[in-house]
Order: C-alpha cells, then structure tokens, then sequence
C-alpha cells in the first residue's frame, strides 16, 4: 500500500491532537451521540443498544448536504462500499463484501429490485432524501431472500420534517454546483399541512457532464436528470393514517453501456416510476394491534441506442417491474416492569417480471422472465431487567418460497427457512455486549439464471463469449456467527464529554456461492455455484464528542475464500479507514469539516478481478446557517472532495474515480 497505512495512523493521532480542552468558542456543548434506527429490529431504539451495527445518516447535516451520487454520501461509512465506478447509473452498494441481490434495498419501504448487466438500482436523486440506514449483516430472517449482507434503506422527506414549529406550509429552494462533472442542479419544494392533511411536493433537475479523473483524464458522460417527488398522508379518526407516495425519475444521458467501462458510448435513456399506498393504526393505548400494510409497484425502462461502435444505430429496451405488498404488526405483552416483550410478525409478497428487445437481433444478457416470491416471519424481542442489568433475546424466523421462469420455459423453483438468534447484555448505560447467529439465503436473480446471447466477442485466439442460462443454479445459503460490544462513555477528558465505541467480528460458511464463472478459450459465461466458502471480517467505529469538536473514525477488514481450493473470493476487502472530524463556530453560524477514507492495497482478489492500489482521499466541507437576523432562512453548503486530486481505482472498478471537484449548495427557505 503506498502510504495509505501511515495516512490512517496519522489521522487517528491528529484527531487526538486536535480534541484537548483548548478550545475557545463559548458554545452549549451538543455531544449526544444516540442516533436512531428502526430497520434493524424493526423496533425503534438507539444504534448503540441495537444487537447489531448500525449506522444512520441525516443527509441533510453539513458533509453532507453537496452530495451528488451514492458515492458522496456512503464513501465514509464502515464496512460500506460504492462499486461500479464515478458514474452514478452505474453505482451499486456493497455492505461487507456483499451487493445487488446479496443485500436488500429499500426506497421508503419498497423493494428496489432491478438488476441486469451493470446498472444500478436505485433511481432517485440525493436531494429528495433526508436519511439512509445501514444495517450490516445477516437480515434474512425478517426481511427475507437478499438479506445476507445487509440492508440498507432510504427513507425521503416528508412535510413534518421541513416545517418549522407553528408554520402550515413552506418552500424550499436551492442551487448544487460541482466542478468534477459539470453539474448543475435547482431543486424546489414545497410542503404543507392542515390538522389531519400533509403533502409535499419536490422537483429536482441535474444537468452534468464528461467526469474528471484523478488521472487527468475524462470519462465520457451526459446525464439530464429530472425527478419528481409527490406524497400525500390523511389521518383519520386520532390514530389511523394512510398515505400515498409518487416517485418519477428520467435520465436522458449518453455513456458507455457499461457505465463502469470505456467502451462504446449509447444514448442510454433511463425512466424509473414507483408508487406506493400504506395504511396504518397506532394508538398508545393498544399494545396489541399497530397494524402496518404497504403495496407498491415500481417499474424501470431502458433504452439504449449505440452511438459509436459496429452496431451504430442499434436500439436495446429493458422494462423490469416490481409489484409488491407487506403486512405487519407488532404487538407488546408486558410481565411485570422488568420483562417485556415485543411480537412482529408478517407476510410479504413480491413479483418481478423482465422484459426486453433489441432493434437488431436479441438484447444479450437480459432474459425474458419473470419471478414470484412469498415469506413469512416471526420475531420476538424479549427484554429482561434484572439486578445485574438487561438481557434482550431476539429470537426470529421466516420462511420464504421462490419461483421463476423465463420464456424458453427454463423454470426453478424452492423454499428456504430462515433463522436468527441475538443476545445482548447491558449492565449499565455505559456498556453492551452482543452476539447472534443467523442463516440466511439469496436467491439466483433472473439475470443470473437465465442469461443468454453473446457477452463480448472474440479477439485473435480467443472465440466469442456467449451466456449460458443455469435453471439448475441454487440458492446460495450463509451461516454467520457475530460477536460485538459497545462502549458509551461521558466526561471521558472534558465535563460533557462523550465517546462511544462499538465494533464487532463476525464469521460466516457459504453453500452454493453464486459466482460469475467466465471461460474465455471455451466461449462460454454461465454463473454457477461454489460448493463452500468462507468469509472473516472485523470492524470497529467509534465517536468522541467535546463541545463544538465532534470526531467520527471506523476501520474494517472483509477476508473471503473459496474454503475448497482456497481461492479468494470478490466479497473480499482491504483494510480501510474512514474519518470525519467537524468543528461548530457558533458565533459566525458555521460548521467546518475534514473528511479521510483510506484503503490498504487489494491484493486479495478472485481470478477474475485485478489488484489495486491503496489509496488515500481527502475531502473538506464547510456550511454556514444563521438561526437569526436576516439570512436565518438562508443556508450555504461548500465542499471540495478529493482535495489533492488522488488518482485512485476501487477494488473491483475498471476505471478511476473522480478527481478533484469544487462543490457549493445554496439554499432559502420562505
């Protein structure tokens, strides 16, 4: 690794350098640390007691707010990674060695299932988002097949969190710049509410251009993004709420039709529309019934037209389609103060169906085929006070059944049980311990099953590359046990200081790993399953709090191999650390922030992946947000990311990332 070891160790003892009590700024120290999740148990509590780890980002916080792509706002959370490259449609999500159909994703509760060839699956623009949650590891057992690395779920804005206390309506404006891609963004929207009514409406358009590497080159890209946000809620009768939510993405841009590559550029036009109706009832007074339902519909269009290349003219369409519907409850039984008991339990149902069409010959890789999925779980989150602190056992399971086919009448079909056991001990406020153990499993997505048409042609020696469907492809099942424990410390070194830390070592056996088995001498790719794999990981992050200095530091470690040659497998990721140190001046209303992700070499990589350097970027931020006098509605946002212009490939990645870019956000509030 070419010093990106050294640049970590340093950053660590700068941080401890910087945080001492010399600090000058007569400020009301703000040092809870108590972030909320609610998707990792399903039962809303701190991310510090949850028997798991968790991160939760408000995106609207300073470092933050001028983010542009996934990449922006994930790149500095632990055991996180953005693959794919700079170019947003193609980037995808990785939670400890796991993406695409090994985690679950989650755009306000619905499943966010698109899947062919290189593209990303989430289609909605930063700026429509007020938080992200992450929960890393085995999540099978409550929300099903694809839960093996994780969830992560976006939630967007509603009406209550923009209104200011005693305002009914508001509008919200705003202008991003950022130099690394040309872009160029306005954003308006607006929010209202009566007694029982709220509706918001946002519109967001992004205009960029060809990226900047940090090699000094440029990558070839156009994007016209326009993306509509509507959302209606209506309570009724105190405690029953329905609501209605309307997403409209398109993307009309011109890039390699592997974003990811430096290929032939298409015209790629991307059109996502997503609907959604959920009811719910939640009376304090019933602990019984706080009954939740949801069904939803998202459909994703794609059409591509190359522009360049031997095939110049030709015109290629995807449509992929997601139907879906969950029921839920919870339901609190009570023995005593000291032994509690939180039941949830529900159904879900879930259809995907791929389509596509191609001006000349087939659309090579992207089947016609379709899939049915149906589960069913139980969870029940025991908590028991005792002399000697609070036990909670989370015991869970669910059933989940698949099938698929495609039109040449290849079919599949099986079930799969999925079981989950946490514990976790907390003598005190100050200290948890936790383990689990968890078996869980991902279906082949249709891409994989059923692919067929040319992959890449041949060359000299080496004929062309054709799919292979595999109907006979199975689920790929991990047993994965996690150990984990957490610190919450106050008046560590200052009055009112706080630090917590939390990390955890998890170990996890495969069977039937799904992997992409690519012959190039014999002309075929075809995904098939390995026998048994295994894979170690580690992690720890912690947060020191002392007035206006708030430090937030993670390092990770993903190992994964073949357990029957020995070979190393693509979950696998070097050690990398990531920082965010941030200083409050309330006196001149500003925030100023330094950001570092630094990554070991990846020198542990299957047959099919190349090495890559370690690295180490670094980012700085700034906002201004006066709470008084005339500019109290006015926010300022600048950033520039990659300050030294590193030039740096991801593990995985065929391309740089981004270069250096100069961001700045301008926002009013009326």
């Amino acid at each position: 690794m070419r010093g990106s070891s050294c640049v970590a160790v340093k950053a660590v003892l700068l941080s401890t350098t910087l945080l001492t009590p010399a600090y000058a700024e007569d400020v009301k120290p703000d040092t809870s640390l108590d972030a909320v999740t609610v998707y990792a148990t399903r039962k809303p509590q701190t991310t510090f007691n949850a028997p798991a780890m968790v991160n939760t980002i408000e995106l609207d916080k300073a470092g933050n707010a001028t983010g542009g792509t996934l990449n922006d706002i994930l790149d500095h959370q632990v055991g996180v990674e953005v693959e794919g490259g700079p170019r947003s449609s193609g980037q995808t999500v990785s939670i400890r060695g796991y993406s695409d159909s090994a985690i679950i994703t989650l755009i306000d509760g619905r499943r966010q299932n698109f899947v062919t060839g290189h593209d990303g699956r989430q289609f909605i623009d930063n700026s429509l988002l007020k938080s992200v949650e992450i929960v890393r590891g085995s999540s099978a057992a409550i929300y099903g097949g694809g839960g093996i690395g994780g969830v992560i779920a976006f939630e967007t804005k509603d009406a209550a969190d923009l209104l200011e206390p005693g305002d009914n309506f508001g509008v919200d404006t705003s202008l991003l710049i950022r130099s690394g891609n040309n872009t160029i963004s306005p954003i308006v929207t607006a929010y209202g509410r009566t007694d029982n009514l709220d509706l918001l409406g946002s519109l967001t358009y992004k205009r960029s251009g060809d990226i900047e590497t940090g090699a000094d080159t440029e990558l070839e890209t156009k994007e016209r993004i326009l993306n509509l946000l509507l959302k209606a809620g209506y309570t009724f009768a105190d405690y029953h709420t329905t609501s209605f939510e309307m997403t409209a993405f398109n993307n009309d841009g011109e890039e390699p039709n592997n974003p990811s590559s430096t290929g032939d550029v298409v015209g790629k036009e991307i059109t996502d529309y997503q609907f959604s109706f959920k009811y719910s009832f939640d009376n304090p007074d019933n602990d019984l019934l706080r009954p939740q339902l949801h069904v939803y519909h998202n459909r994703t269009e794609t059409d591509e037209k190359d522009l360049t290349g031997p095939n110049t003219g030709r015109v290629r369409s995807r449509d992929f389609r997601t139907i879906g519907f969950t029921a839920d409850n919870q339901s609190l039984v009570s023995f005593g103060t000291d032994h509690n008991h939180t039941f949830s339990y529900g159904i879900e149902y879930y259809a995907d169906e791929l389509n596509s069409s191609s001006t000349i010959g087939t659309f090579d890789g992207v089947p016609n085929a379709e899939a049915d999925f149906f589960g069913i779980y139980l969870q029940d989150e025991i908590d028991i006070g005792t002399d000697v602190g609070t036990f909670t056992i989370i015991p869970a399971v669910r059933y989940d059944h698949y099938s698929s086919e495609d039109n040449a009448g290849n079919d599949q079909s099986d079930g799969e049980v999925s079981p989950k056991l946490s514990v976790s001990y907390r003598p005190n406020s100050a200290f948890m311990v936790y383990s689990s153990f968890a078996r869980a499993f991902r279906a082949p997505d249709l891409t994989e099953t059923y692919a067929t048409g040319l992959h890449f042609p041949g060359g000299g020696p080496i004929p062309n590359n054709f799919f292979v469907p595999n109907p006979d492809l199975k689920p790929e099942t991990v047993t994965t046990v996690e150990i984990g424990a957490g610190l919450n410390l106050n008046d560590v070194v200052l009055d009112q200081d706080t630090l917590q830390l939390k990390g955890a070592a998890y170990r996890s056996w495969g069977k039937d790993f799904i992997t992409l088995d690519v012959d190039a001498f014999g002309g075929t790719t075809e995904s098939t399953n390995i026998d048994n794999a295994v894979l170690f990981g580690w992690e720890l992050e912690g947060t020191y709090a002392a007035g206006p200095f708030k430090a937030r530091m993670g390092i990770s470690y993903i190992e994964a191999e073949n357990d029957d040659t020995g070979d190393y497998l693509r979950n696998s990721t070097p050690v990398t650390f990531v920082s965010d140190l941030s200083y409050t001046a309330s006196s001149i209303s500003s925030v100023f922030g330094w950001k570092l992700r630094a990554a070991d070499d990846s020198d542990k990589v299957s047959s099919s992946d190349t090495q890559t350097d370690g690295y180490a970027v670094h980012d700085i931020y700034y906002r201004w947000s006066p709470t008084d006098g005339d500019f109290q509605n006015l926010t300022f946002d600048f950033s520039i990311e990659n300050l030294f212009n590193t030039d740096y490939v991801k593990k995985g990645a065929a391309v740089s990332e981004e270069g250096q870019s100069i961001n700045a956000k301008v926002s009013y509030k009326w």
